[in-house]
């Protein structure tokens, strides 16, 4: 049970938005920006949504996939294919 926890951690929570090492407002509305022009780059709706809820909010598959009705493979198939979208976006 804590090999299966462990896992899930790391697959799930590996790069929730952290605010706490923001120093100034200046940097946390840089950091934002940032964000938010990244996420812009996703083409779908769905997929955005996912990275949000998975790495700015630190919801887990499960519960987004309770959330948008579809199964956790659905929701975990989502997330890579995404996050391969904006690797090349960002690598080109």
């Amino acid at each position: 049970m804590q090999y299966r926890a462990k896992i899930a951690r790391t697959r799930e929570f590996g790069m929730v938005y952290d605010s706490s090492t923001i120093n100034s407002f200046e940097d946390d509305a840089v950091s934002r920006m940032y964000v938010e022009e990244i996420c812009s780059l996703i083409p779908s709706d769905v997929g955005k949504r996912i990275i949000h809820d998975v790495y700015l909010c630190g919801k887990s598959e499960k519960k987004i996939s309770a959330d948008l009705q579809i199964s956790q493979q659905g929701v975990n198939k989502w997330k890579r294919k995404t996050l391969n979208i904006l690797l090349k976006k960002l690598s080109s």
